[in-house]
């Protein structure tokens, strides 16, 4: 009887050990990429006020925990690495801030903080695919529209980073150069 209950006991001990560790949760953040290049296109050659309209992300995105491709059809989400705010309002962002460090002194701007500015071009942004696959490749897929006064142009562009290492860090990293690529492509390609 003794045995049963010190058995119990170190039973009950071990579980309680094993219930009270948890693993804590990682949060990550997008980052602008620095560039040296100001691009010097038809863009400088006039005042451009781009508007960014919302864009839009496939609902497989719309959780705060990072996205990992394990193939064509299986997706995971990573339970303790998570995003630290929602990843269509960090990507907004950063496109934004991308965007604009790369046309100074002319400027994109959110659809929000358009309040009696009238804007030049309208931008529309449709985000495909935002992941990470097993081959350490970071993948972005878009497509997006230009609308001038003259006419409207739609494009659409698969962008591809090595990741470092598997580390989450150099996850995020790599899809921080996705962001700034589809920034230089967009600029760089753009006509009025």
């Amino acid at each position: 009887m003794k045995f049963k209950k010190t058995h119990l006991l170190i039973s009950l001990f071990f579980f309680a050990i094993a219930c009270s560790s948890t693993v804590k949760t990682s949060f990550y953040q997008l980052q602008t990429i620095e560039t040296a290049e100001i691009y010097h296109n038809k863009l400088q050659s006039k005042e451009i006020r781009i508007q960014l309209n919302q864009i839009k992300f496939p609902e497989y995105l719309d959780h705060p925990q990072i996205v990992i491709r394990k193939n064509d059809y299986k997706l995971q989400l990573s339970e303790n690495h998570h995003w630290a705010e929602p990843l269509e309002n960090e990507f907004s962002r950063i496109f934004i801030a991308n965007f604009n460090r790369r046309i100074a002194p002319n400027h994109i701007l959110g659809y929000s903080e358009l309040k009696n500015i009238k804007a030049n071009i309208q931008l529309s942004i449709e985000v495909l695919q935002l992941d990470v696959d097993n081959n350490k490749q970071a993948v972005l897929a878009v497509r997006w529209g230009l609308l001038t006064a003259k006419n409207i142009q739609w494009f659409s562009k698969k962008f591809n980073v090595p990741v470092e290492d598997n580390s989450y860090e150099s996850k995020v990293e790599a899809q921080s150069q996705l962001i700034a690529l589809l920034s230089d492509y967009i600029i760089k390609n753009m006509t009025l």
